[in-house]
């Protein structure tokens, strides 16, 4: 995904499982400077792209379709930070078959969500339902992914103010219940990339190594530029 400036970021309306983009005309943030020093966590990103404090979002009549949860401190990342899906999608195997890599870059370290989601969905040795049904919830373009592993770290870390603040949207808090908290990273695991990939504990932050061709859930990630 190119990055844009959040005027023209592109969001997504979830409805009946399917995503809708729509253009942003009038953001409630105008730039990325005063985007970057005005972010927060907890922050709702709207569907006409504008971004909305807690209790601005009061205020407007706004369809809501993800929330702040991390604001990057890192000059080296150009994403002002990320927001996750207020909904989650229904489970779907990493890959439909084993013994091929997908080349992610298997890094427990890198915040690469956006380009593991791209290398999954280009492979044209195997397919990955995963990669394509996040492809095929956007109508005018790729504008989110599925999160690394660090990525989701900063999810689990904010974990408790980001469900209450999904709640209070009308969305549905991410699962912390034992068997259900297990979200599909796009990290695969190095030395058996043609077979397993990482899920991650939204209960616990821990990792799991796990087959590839298993459905497990997934919270779709939109960077914030």
């Amino acid at each position: 995904m190119k990055p844009r400036n959040l005027k023209h970021l592109l969001c997504a309306i979830l409805t009946g499982g399917a995503m809708l983009f729509t253009s942003c005309e009038e953001c409630e943030h105008e730039g990325d400077r005063s985007i970057a020093s005005s972010l927060q966590v907890g922050d709702v990103v709207c569907s006409d792209g504008s971004v909305l404090s807690k209790e601005k979002f009061s205020s407007f009549k706004k369809e809501p379709v993800a929330i702040v949860y991390h604001v990057n401190r890192n000059p080296e990342i150009k994403a002002l930070g990320y927001a996750v899906s207020i909904r989650d999608v229904a489970p779907k195997a990493f890959t439909d078959s084993l013994g091929v890599e997908q080349e992610t870059s298997a890094s427990l370290e890198k915040e690469d969500g956006n380009e593991n989601t791209h290398a999954m969905y280009r492979h044209e040795e195997v397919k990955s339902p995963l990669a394509v049904y996040v492809f095929d919830m956007w109508r005018y373009g790729q504008s989110a992914y599925i999160p690394s592993v660090k990525q989701l770290t900063y999810l689990y870390q904010q974990i408790g103010l980001v469900n209450q603040r999904i709640e209070s949207v009308g969305g549905l808090p991410i699962s912390l219940q034992p068997g259900d908290c297990w979200l599909w990273t796009s990290t695969e695991v190095e030395g058996q990339r043609d077979s397993k990939a990482w899920l991650f504990s939204m209960q616990s932050g821990t990792i799991q190594e796990t087959p590839k061709d298993q459905a497990h859930k997934f919270r779709p990630v939109i960077s914030i530029y």
